[in-house]
């Protein structure tokens, strides 16, 4: 009698177990929240790390795709991968625990222009994800981190609201200055546009420049994480060289890195993984 109930009870405890592991899995979810300043729901893709149903606060990246990229980018098996990165980082201790969340931002190049996406994203994107989910909602615990088109957006924001982010991971940011080149996507698209003609004073008045120029109070920023593919064939090398010296000269904190290889998530793995191991141990 004493071995069955023995048996019974290995193969409740195992049930449990079984219960309880898959509880403690990661997971990406996709949703879609409505947003008044662009009047109509936007998807968006969360990642949640391991037990994230236990009480503990996390901390918060968002992260910002690139020209004609979608929520599902990051987390896409064929291109980001993202998951399975922040499961590896998290198991080995080598980051915190870290809810990751991507919106659809679409061609928008995270500006207020034909559409109000920036506005979005601040005014709404960001207190809706820190008010329904388990997040610390402090400077020290928030980050984000954008690639190409996102990582213009990244650097945008980041200098703009520079007390939201602990730092910045911008990889192969199109933030070009004075002008975009002739095989940048900003230039195909009305964001930039005056009369359906591209404008370059338009591009500027949304560069780093103009940022920083128009908020000259303004003198704690972010530490900013950028890098690129040396065999980058949308001119990235001269806009992070450019972006250097300038934050140089501005006191801004940054720390640059270039690897070999191109415009690519090849590139963007391994530098965004380096970046994040950087941003939680420096």
């Amino acid at each position: 009698m004493k071995k069955v109930i023995f048996i019974c009870f290995i193969f409740l405890l195992g049930c449990h177990a079984s219960k309880i592991n898959e509880n403690l899995e990661s997971k990406v979810l996709k949703k879609s929240f409505f947003s008044k300043e662009l009047n109509k729901s936007v998807n968006y893709e969360i990642y949640f790390p391991a037990n994230y149903n236990n009480q503990k606060k996390n901390h918060i990246i968002y992260l910002l795709h690139g020209h004609g990229g979608s929520e599902d980018d990051w987390f896409s098996k064929k291109e980001g991968n993202t998951k399975i990165l922040l499961d590896s980082l998290i198991q080995i201790k080598a980051i915190k625990p870290l809810i990751a969340v991507t919106l659809n931002a679409e061609n928008s190049w995270y500006v207020d222009s034909k559409t109000n996406m920036e506005s979005a994203y601040i005014k709404e994107f960001i207190p809706f994800i820190e008010t329904n989910y388990n997040i610390k909602t402090n400077q020290e615990t928030r980050l984000i981190a954008g690639n190409s088109a996102g990582g213009y957006g990244a650097l945008g924001y980041s200098l703009k609201y520079p007390y939201l982010f602990k730092a910045a991971i911008l990889l192969s940011p199109a933030a070009y200055y004075p002008s975009p080149p002739e095989t940048s996507s900003s230039l195909k698209i009305d964001v930039f546009k005056t009369d359906g003609i591209f404008n370059d004073s338009v591009w500027q008045s949304y560069s780093y420049k103009k940022l920083i120029d128009s908020n000259k109070e303004i003198t704690n920023y972010p530490t900013f994480y950028i890098s690129t593919g040396d065999d980058d064939s949308y001119n990235i090398f001269t806009v992070i060289a450019d972006l250097r010296a300038f934050f140089i000269e501005q006191n801004i904190k940054n720390e640059v890195l270039v690897i070999n290889g191109g415009h690519d998530w090849d590139v963007w793995h391994k530098c965004f993984t380096n970046d994040l191991i950087r941003v939680f141990n420096d």
